[in-house]
């Protein structure tokens, strides 16, 4: 008896593990084979979901995690929230993996060099393009991208890529609130010059009666274009 319970234990590990897998794969983040056993690509991929979610970055599945692929029960109230949707929050959970696409942006030419612009107009700048992403008109945001970027993980991507892309995110979340953080690090190399600021967000779809919230931490790759960025 004690054997074929040990056996069952094992059997629910493993089969819980390859849904992981396949819920992982779903979102393009897990590209071995779906067989049921943890590997540093499986953690890996584990991480990047996390982090997308505002979860800690474990690489385990814990409960929360498993709630939020739509497997499992809702978590405690000690561990966080239980309302958590089983679909795309971020723009970067429906990133189409292609391998075709350039994974590296083009590099701003010296007049579009951004080296020179204060840390507090870097701050305004995220500002008002965090208030554009809150905006009901998705070409208030799109007004900030450059003609091609990497955009989330999508790879390198035009504004037309892009504007599709927003119509069906704001169509999933109406509401969309966000609020920056304190710690905003500039980083300026060659020609290139890169913030990072960690981000609050609270998006909603009222109709379908769904909401998600966490914490992200933000990229970007900042080009002067006449006298703003």
């Amino acid at each position: 008896m004690i054997c074929a319970v040990a056996s069952f234990s094992v059997s629910r590990a493993d089969e819980e593990t390859r849904q992981v897998q396949e819920e992982l794969r779903k979102r393009h983040l897990f590209f071995r084979d779906i067989d049921g056993k943890p590997s540093p690509e499986y953690s890996l991929a584990l991480k990047q979901y996390q982090q997308r979610q505002g979860f800690a970055q474990t690489g385990r599945a814990d409960d929360m995690t498993l709630y939020s692929l739509g497997i499992g029960e809702p978590p405690s109230p000690a561990e966080g929230a239980g309302d958590l949707p089983d679909m795309p929050v971020l723009k970067s959970d429906a990133a189409v993996h292609d391998d075709t696409r350039p994974q590296a942006p083009p590099v701003p030419t010296n007049a579009q060099n951004a080296g020179d612009v204060a840390k507090a107009d870097i701050h305004s700048f995220l500002r008002r393009y965090f208030d554009a992403c809150e905006s009901p008109n998705p070409d208030d945001e799109l007004a900030f991208y450059a003609d091609k970027i990497e955009y989330f993980d999508h790879g390198v991507v035009d504004r037309p890529y892009i504007k599709n892309e927003l119509a069906v995110y704001y169509q999933r979340w109406p509401t969309r609130k966000y609020t920056l953080g304190d710690s905003l690090r500039v980083i300026r190399t060659g020609n290139n010059t890169i913030a990072k600021i960690r981000v609050n967000f609270q998006v909603a779809s009222t109709e379908h009666n769904r909401k998600a919230g966490g914490r992200t931490d933000d990229t970007f790759n900042l080009a002067k274009r006449g006298d703003s960025l």
